[in-house]
C-alpha cells in the first residue's frame, strides 16, 4: 500500500450549478444527438425526420474522474433534454456495467422522468423520478433514464471507472417497456422489439 501521496492523491472539488445543470471544472463532455440513439426509438420515419431537421441533441454528460493511487470514483452529470421522437420521450442510451459486480448511484436534482431498471434475468423495475429521489442500482442491472416532462432533467452519476459500459444488449433488444405519450399522459407500453 503506497504511504507516499501522488500528485493525483490530493482532494479535489468541484461547483455544480443546480440551475444550469452542468459543474466546473469537469474533463469531457460527451454530447448525444437524435443520431446517436437511432436504433433505441420505435418510429424510424420520425427518427428519420428529426436527424434531417438538424439532428437535436437529446442530452449531454459531464465527466470528471476522481482516480487515486487506491481508487477510482467518478463523478457524471447527464442533462437529458425534454422531447418526443413521435410520441416517444427522450431518452439516454441505456446500458449494463460491463464489470458485473458495479453499483452505480443516481441522485435526480431537476425534472421529472423515470429510472428504467432491468435485470438481465428479465425482472423490470421503473422507479418515478422528482428532484430529490436517490436511486441506487444494483449490479446485474441495466439502467436508462426518460425525461417525460417539460424541462431539462438533471442527474448526478456516481460510479467507479472501472464499471465500464456495456451497450449491445440494450442495442439489441431495448428494455422490456417503451415510455410514451398517450392523451397527454406519459404511459408505458410493451417494446415490440421484444417480440
Amino acid at each position: 500500500m503506497p504511504t507516499i501521496l501522488t500528485e493525483k492523491d490530493y482532494p479535489v472539488s468541484v461547483l455544480f450549478d443546480f440551475e444550469k445543470g452542468d459543474f466546473s471544472p469537469k474533463e469531457k463532455t460527451v454530447e448525444r444527438h437524435v443520431s446517436d440513439l437511432s436504433m433505441m426509438f420505435d418510429d424510424q420515419d420520425a427518427v428519420d425526420a428529426a436527424i434531417e431537421q438538424g439532428d437535436p441533441i437529446i442530452y449531454e454528460i459531464f465527466y470528471h474522474g476522481f482516480e487515486t493511487s487506491l481508487s477510482d470514483m467518478a463523478l457524471g452529470v447527464t442533462r437529458i433534454q425534454p422531447g418526443k421522437i413521435g410520441n416517444e420521450f427522450y431518452m439516454t442510451k441505456g446500458h449494463f456495467h460491463a464489470a458485473e459486480d458495479q453499483p452505480e448511484i443516481y441522485f435526480c436534482v431537476k425534472g421529472n422522468g423515470y429510472l428504467l431498471m432491468e435485470a438481465k434475468s428479465g425482472e423490470f423495475r421503473a422507479e418515478e423520478w422528482k428532484p430529490g429521489v436517490i436511486s441506487h442500482i444494483p449490479p446485474m442491472w441495466a439502467h436508462r433514464v426518460v425525461n417525460i416532462g417539460d424541462e431539462p432533467l438533471v442527474f448526478v452519476a456516481s460510479y467507479h471507472l472501472a464499471a465500464g459500459h456495456d451497450y449491445e444488449p440494450v442495442i439489441e433488444k431495448g428494455f422490456q417497456k417503451r415510455v410514451v405519450e398517450k392523451n397527454g399522459e406519459a404511459v408505458f407500453i410493451e417494446n415490440e422489439q421484444r417480440g
